[in-house]
């Protein structure tokens, strides 16, 4: 919706030049730089599409625009592109419709809105059967644990991540809300207090191993010992970790724990946000040397692939990794198996 958007050579822009000037020079500018950017990489995308396809855009017609973004859906759904990806160049199309005062099919059309939902629903199982977690393995976690030699306190509450991560088949919105009064060393044993599974919210426990404790206690002992003074922190440091969320956010030099306030909100919340847990993977695989793609998932998924590599039932599988039903653990024993069905005997028989 910048200016040189809105002067391009596209016949549709006329249509909607003067509403889209309007909102532009009136709100856009004031919107935040980063949906700024990501209205007008959309919309240039959208044009681009056209281009292509060889279709007018969006005109004064309900028809006409209906059809476009049903082609524009077809070619989307082709693609690569993630099911949110896809939903967000949709919703930012709608608000363009708003903004010109043109038909909105994506609002208004029953057709549009269900071949849209069906269309998506398609996709989603794509996306979920084609592009699953590489699974972290016990070989490969054994692997990373002895490449990677921490020297900072960053390195060891990453280390610590990736290990909890697998003993006890974690989510990432379920890891990032630990407390450190959430482990029982006695009893090797973690409470999760909210869980994607658990929505009468009673909590449920999952193992951890002795090795994981002890990076865990590795971590905590580092973040509670001042570099500088080479002391132990008072208790009243708010970079001291004494209780509360254990996981946190490290200063930029990796050496210690950024002063904790538990009452602050949004960017400022002790809680770390799904794209940090993602770096603390690639930063352990880069240093680890792992070349495969593994992200924040790969951890569960890779726990109960070994669970079930080393033959352990389903209903083993299922209270390990906090699960209601049989069904998944029942996925990951079958991917777990696969190397020990009839197929895989005969090829090793016959040296295939």
């Amino acid at each position: 919706m910048t200016s040189a958007l809105i002067s391009s050579q596209h016949g549709f822009v006329t249509v909607y030049k003067e509403a889209v000037s309007r909102y532009f020079n009136d709100i856009f500018t004031k919107l935040p730089r980063n949906t700024q950017r990501a209205y007008v990489s959309d919309f240039n995308e959208f044009a681009i599409f056209c281009d292509q396809e060889n279709l007018p855009g969006f005109t004064d017609s309900m028809q006409d625009n209906e059809h476009c973004v049903k082609r524009y859906v077809e070619v989307l759904c082709q693609s690569p592109l993630a099911y949110r990806t896809i939903k967000r160049r949709l919703s930012a199309l709608s608000k363009f419709l708003g903004i010109a005062q043109l038909p909105n099919p994506i609002v208004q059309s029953v057709y549009l809105k269900d071949f849209i939902k069906l269309s998506l629903a398609e996709n989603e199982k794509y996306q979920l059967s084609s592009h699953q977690a590489v699974p972290l393995t016990l070989d490969i976690l054994e692997k990373i644990n002895d490449a990677v030699i921490p020297d900072t306190l960053l390195e060891m509450r990453d280390l610590a991540i990736i290990n909890l991560m697998f003993d006890a088949l974690l989510r990432a919105d379920e890891l990032v809300r630990i407390r450190l009064e959430h482990i029982n060393k006695r009893n090797n044993a973690l409470l999760i207090i909210t869980s994607k599974a658990d929505q009468a919210g009673k909590g449920s426990y999952r193992y951890i191993s002795n090795s994981t404790v002890a990076m865990i206690d590795e971590y905590i002992s580092e973040a509670n010992f001042n570099r500088a003074r080479q002391t132990e922190r008072e208790t009243t440091d708010p970079r001291r970790l004494n209780n509360g969320i254990l996981f946190r956010r490290v200063s930029n030099r990796g050496h210690a724990l950024l002063p904790y306030d538990e009452s602050l909100q949004g960017k400022h919340s002790p809680i770390l946000e799904y794209s940090s847990i993602y770096r603390v993977w690639r930063r352990i695989a880069d240093l680890a040397g792992i070349k495969e793609n593994i992200t924040p998932h790969s951890g569960r998924v890779g726990g109960a692939v070994s669970l079930a590599e080393n033959g352990a039932t389903l209903p083993e599988m299922q209270l390990a990794g906090g699960w209601n039903s049989p069904e998944m653990p029942g996925h990951y024993s079958q991917q777990a198996n696969v190397g020990h069905g009839g197929m895989a005997k005969l090829a090793k028989n016959r040296n295939r």
